[in-house]
């Protein structure tokens, strides 16, 4: 990115920075749907910008931020609570484990490519901060996210139902062959339907990227040095589409029942 005067570029934030974040927050969230992208309270967001909890990057034009983004990095006196992340060793989990968090770009900078300038911002820092795992959780419907960071090389290792809308858990990791999966035993899952996601997650399988018709390409998760056989990639990918047929069979009852009872 040029970073001539005036020109946007990429900077660390500080506490200063606060009534900015606070104020485009307000302005990216404004209309979305609950949980699209959850914003943080302004003591949340300070401890970011403190160092308390992570790191936050901006891009900023002139006095203007137009686009903001938080890395949470745990520590000794902060680390990660509650169960490990989908496929996160326990071991790795309390303190080799960061979170990408909340990034937004103002409705007017959109298609700049900044979401993409910031992932790598913080992929870098997460780098240097020792870090073995890098998560992240998205809202289902918001596509534009999570297919970026699919493209960055993330995979999609859980789905959680719970807040009462789907959000996806993302994964990757800096050892290259800690995600291994097979490439010969792929099934393909419609993107927003959670569903599908949830029944090739449940039958191991991770989604490693985008096909050309917008489908999740989902692949065999396997263990370092294993190779499914044939008969075992074929048994197991017939269990999942058997399930998917069986849950849209369910469906098209369900809607035509509702259709004659006038629903």
């Amino acid at each position: 990115m040029s970073t001539t005067a005036d020109s946007p570029f990429v900077r660390q934030l500080t506490v200063t920075d606060l009534p900015g974040m606070v104020a485009l927050q307000e302005a990216v969230t404004a209309k979305l749907p609950v949980g699209f992208v959850r914003s943080k309270t302004e003591s949340e967001v300070r401890a970011y910008l403190d160092g308390t909890h992570g790191i936050a990057y901006g891009i900023v034009e002139g006095s203007v931020l137009l686009a903001i983004s938080l890395l949470r990095i745990p520590d000794e006196n902060h680390p990660n609570a509650g169960l490990p992340f989908p496929l996160v060793p326990e071991k790795d989990w309390s303190l080799c484990a960061c979170f990408l968090e909340n990034t937004m770009v103002l409705p007017a900078a959109r298609g700049r490519g900044y979401h993409r300038i910031l992932l790598r911002a913080r992929l870098s820092y997460a780098a240097s901060a020792k870090m073995r795992w890098i998560c992240a959780g998205v809202h289902l419907q918001n596509s534009v996210s999570w297919t970026n960071l699919l493209a960055k090389g993330m995979a999609i290792a859980g789905i959680r139902f719970d807040l009462g809308y789907p959000i996806i858990g993302l994964l990757s990791s800096f050892d290259a062959l800690a995600l291994p999966s097979d490439s010969n035993n792929q099934v393909s899952i419609r993107a927003q339907d959670p569903w599908q996601h949830q029944a090739a997650l449940q039958d191991g399988y991770i989604g490693v990227r985008l096909a050309s018709d917008g489908a999740v390409i989902y692949q065999r998760l396997s263990s370092r040095g294993m190779r499914p056989t044939t008969s075992m990639r074929l048994k197991v990918s017939q269990r999942i589409l058997n399930r998917l047929h069986l849950r849209e069979r369910a469906l098209f009852i369900c809607q035509k029942r509702n259709e004659r009872n006038g629903l």
